[in-house]
């Protein structure tokens, strides 16, 4: 009789245990379903995969808040803009040392790269107040839209600027990769802007 108590016990132990590890190998739904609105966002910008792979880690935080969204994407545009602008600024550095005909080209591309990380920057900053600064949540969606926007011009007109000028093929290559990496970055930040918010 002791023997079969101490086996059901010890079977009743083993079942437990499987079933605290089968319950955290499965994510909650609610956690699935954030991914869920995250993809479906990103699908409906120009580059989804690589939307969703940079947002999706953040889809607890996320949830199903369009604002969110917006904001987390801007926080990734802002971080990849200051990674180009290092990659051209490096550039540069190396031009000047050498006193290399590419100098003026890398200079304004950098002074592009500058001037859009200031624009996401404001971007981020007003998307962050919505119900402040004395204007309406609408006009504070329109703005940030408009600095997106001026940012992804920047984007362009910098490896514009680096095809028509004097530059080296490793140099037009290391740029444009960078650039190229962020423009597709705020091609889809703007993309969520308005599809996710409408304005």
């Amino acid at each position: 009789m002791l023997r079969f108590i101490i086996l059901s016990l010890t079977l009743i132990a083993l079942i437990n245990s499987s079933n605290i590890q089968r319950t955290t190998a499965t994510p909650p739904a609610k956690y699935q379903n954030y991914k869920t609105y995250v993809k479906t966002a990103c699908n409906s910008t120009t580059y989804p995969a690589m939307c969703y792979n940079s947002l999706s880690s953040y889809s607890s935080t996320i949830k199903s808040d369009p604002i969110k969204l917006c904001i987390t994407s801007l926080n990734i545009n802002l971080k990849s803009a200051k990674k180009a602008s290092s990659v051209v600024s490096s550039l540069l550095k190396k031009a000047k040392s050498t006193s290399s005909p590419e100098v003026p080209i890398l200079k304004d591309c950098l002074e592009e790269m500058k001037d859009t990380v200031d624009e996401l920057k404001q971007a981020t900053a007003e998307m962050k107040n919505l119900n402040g600064g004395g204007i309406s949540k609408e006009e504070h969606l329109r703005n940030v839209k408009t600095w997106v926007s001026a940012a992804l011009t920047d984007e362009t007109t910098c490896t514009d600027e680096l095809e028509e000028g004097e530059a080296n093929e490793d140099t037009k290559k290391k740029v444009k990769k960078a650039v190229s990496e962020l423009s597709r970055t705020t091609s889809n930040t703007l993309a969520l802007m308005t599809n996710y918010i409408g304005y």
